[in-house]
């Protein structure tokens, strides 16, 4: 099992460094704003953008190198391949996560006399976590039972994700005046966090009997 997870994070190692300095540049960056509902779109779009790399570029490799073709000709349990992948993708998300609510604290007390910006809160950092795995909860079924399925999940979700932050800045200051945005801003976030978090968990722990269901009867 120890070993399969290793082999997910050697596959991506060039993913890894850019994930590494992209948070550290995006903590900075989010910090810098001195905005607080921008800055909070900047770390939960630069976290979560960061994830979707991570499932693309992991769906990528998986077919390049005939992972499963590779995997099923050794003497390994086909629950521990799927299991594996959950294992890595989890740690990708607090990984992800981590280094961005890191780097804006960090940056905020180095450059304290020159930006006045907010950090990432645990409850920003929170609310990322249960947004990935409800993602990965749909998206790693589609990894097992069709590849291309999976692409193409990803193909659309890419395209919503290069819209979507146009759409909220073309229409942002009209957001924040409506009634509904001063709604939401007014509601206990952390209860919907904490609640929205338990809910991401039971999908991914879903998800995953789901897939090793998928796979134990793939043939390859």
């Amino acid at each position: 099992m120890k070993q399969l997870v290793i082999k997910d994070m050697r596959l991506l190692k060039i993913i890894n460094l850019v994930i590494l300095c992209g948070g550290i540049l995006f903590g900075y960056i989010g910090v810098s704003i001195d905005h607080i509902y921008k800055s909070k779109l900047v770390y939960g779009f630069a976290m979560f953008i960061m994830v979707y790399i991570v499932s693309m570029f992991s769906t990528q490799y998986d077919v390049k190198g005939k992972t499963d073709m590779m995997l099923n000709s050794f003497p390994v349990d086909r629950y521990d391949i799927v299991k594996s992948k959950y294992i890595s993708m989890g740690l990708y998300i607090l990984f992800i996560t981590g280094v961005v609510f890191l780097s804006s604290n960090i940056s905020r007390i180095i450059f304290s006399t020159t930006i006045s910006g907010n950090p990432a809160t645990i409850w920003d950092v929170s609310f990322i976590i249960g947004l990935s795995l409800v993602f990965f909860s749909i998206y790693l079924p589609f990894h097992y039972y069709n590849v291309g399925k999976a692409q193409a999940f990803n193909q659309i979700f890419y395209i919503i994700l290069i819209i979507l932050p146009n759409v909220i800045s073309k229409f942002s200051k009209k957001i924040e005046n409506t009634e509904i945005f001063q709604g939401i801003i007014n509601m206990d976030w952390k209860i919907v966090i904490l609640m929205f978090v338990s809910i991401g968990a039971i999908m991914y722990l879903i998800s995953l009997q789901i897939s090793k269901n998928i796979y134990k009867g793939k043939e390859f």
